[in-house]
């Protein structure tokens, strides 16, 4: 009998990787890879396309009690547009439950991060967040202190899955860097039917990449092990000047390089040029993380980025403080906090917004599951 549910998904599936156009021609499935591999990396991206599922992290809790208690959340910059939707759906969150929710101001600047920490005190917050990236061990004479106090501190988007954290911290909310870095591997060994050659630029001055890079080079090596993959490491503070003429020289270096992965879209901008300027944009493309507008307008105007994914911002935004108030009412702690994420391909990237928007094309499953979880009417 024939399965109507699996028949749906790798319909999805297919249209996601290119593999169908619209006529309903397909492609000759010419490749390396074994069945069970290609059909694990389909139900894989499947699972990430459309609107987000939300799963409930933990067992329901009652918050009323937590009424007039002050969180107060300190992220990396305000003036990072994707912190500060999060922040913004926090505090919609926060109204709702009756909690008082305060968002330090800051420009990515070390003296703002100790400040933000000295107000909380003189708020007298009942627990921090440092967000949005905001490195724990960059504060943690800070946090050491707030804990000294009685203050809960709380790392939210900041850490991969496996990342050593600080002991001092009372929990933890992490980024989905390791799911979205096997998604991208996933896609470009479908998308080039496991004959890839593959670029990955990291960030080494960043705490997580590390473990990004070892869960992309690990899908390849489970799943495409004849695949050609190499790193390419460049700090933030060089992106700009340094990561264009990296690509360049290793489209020059090997003419049968096909793709590109930043492992985050934050690098797309100097990447772009190089493929151009080296007459290689009809081969080389682009597969990276974090769903910035920017970067999905270039999806879907364009033809060198053909895969993006990023997180539910409103998921993010209920799992920080869901994982706020398990601490507060002395709860068991969610562990492996990660919330879901959404894969955009041209097929389907204007869900996103025309212009794109962050927190839009995921759906609202995500804020009625944590009304649910919180007993919200």
């Amino acid at each position: 009998m024939i399965s109507w549910r699996r028949t749906g998904i790798a319909c999805v599936v297919a249209l996601l990787m290119g593999l169908i156009d619209i006529t309903g021609s397909a492609r000759a499935d010419d490749t390396g890879l074994t069945s069970v591999a290609r059909a694990d990396l389909e139900a894989m991206l499947a699972a990430h396309t459309g609107e987000t599922r939300f799963t409930p992290p933990g067992p329901a809790i009652d918050p009323a009690s937590l009424k007039d208690k002050l969180i107060f959340t300190i992220p990396t910059s305000t003036a990072i547009p994707f912190c500060d939707v999060v922040d913004k759906q926090m505090d919609e969150f926060a109204h709702k439950l009756g909690i008082r929710h305060e968002v330090w101001q800051t420009t990515a600047q070390l003296g703002q991060w100790v400040q933000g920490f000295n107000t909380a005190f003189a708020h007298k917050a009942d627990l921090i967040n440092v967000a949005c990236g905001l490195d724990p061990a960059t504060v943690a004479p800070q946090i050491k202190e707030a804990i000294s106090k009685g203050i809960p501190v709380v790392a939210a988007h900041t850490h991969a899955n496996g990342q050593t954290q600080l002991e001092d911290l009372t929990g933890i909310v992490y980024g989905a860097y390791i799911d979205a870095a096997k998604l991208e591997a996933a896609y470009v060994i479908l998308k080039t039917d496991g004959k890839a050659d593959v670029l990955v630029i990291t960030a080494p001055s960043t705490a997580n990449s590390p473990y990004i890079e070892k869960a992309i080079m690990g899908m390849f090596k489970q799943y495409c092990p004849t695949c050609k993959v190499r790193s390419a490491g460049v700090n933030a503070a060089d992106w700009a000047s340094k990561i264009g003429p990296t690509v360049q020289s290793a489209i020059l270096a090997d003419r049968s390089l096909d793709y590109v992965i930043p492992i985050y879209d934050g690098m797309v901008q100097p990447v772009i040029p190089a493929i151009i300027t080296t007459g290689s944009s009809a081969r080389v493309k682009v597969a990276t993380f974090n769903n910035t507008p920017a970067v999905l307008d270039m999806l879907r105007t364009g033809d060198i980025v053909t895969f993006e994914s990023g997180e539910d911002t409103t998921w993010l935004a209920g799992a920080i403080l869901d994982q706020d108030m398990r601490v507060l009412l002395k709860q068991p702690l969610v562990k492996n906090y990660v919330v879901g994420i959404r894969a955009f391909t041209k097929a389907d990237v204007a869900a996103a917004g025309v212009p794109a928007k962050f927190g839009v094309g995921y759906g609202d499953a995500a804020r009625k599951g944590y009304e649910a979880l919180w007993g919200l009417k």
